[in-house]
């Protein structure tokens, strides 16, 4: 398994220009995306088991799907202001 570092370095590193924070507990993972001039937040992601980070293509798959849930924020936000 990766270190916590390593772990956290690869999630936050992977949404630049975005600022992004990624707490990693014993069990659990939470990940914040924000806008980094604002500080408004536009992903909070809790409960994540820790588990689903062990490998390099398990974080890939999640910051993959992440990032397919900001598109889908922000699609709708769009929308809205349209």
């Amino acid at each position: 398994m990766m270190s916590v570092l390593e772990q956290r370095h690869i999630v936050e590193c992977a949404f630049l220009p975005l600022a992004c924070s990624c707490s990693i507990g014993s069990e659990s993972v939470t990940i914040q995306i924000r806008d980094p001039v604002t500080a408004q937040v536009y992903l909070n992601v809790t409960g994540i088991s820790r588990a689903e980070l062990s490998t390099s293509r398990q974080i890939s798959q999640l910051v993959m799907q992440l990032r397919q849930d900001l598109l889908t924020l922000n699609s709708g936000t769009a929308k809205r202001q349209a």
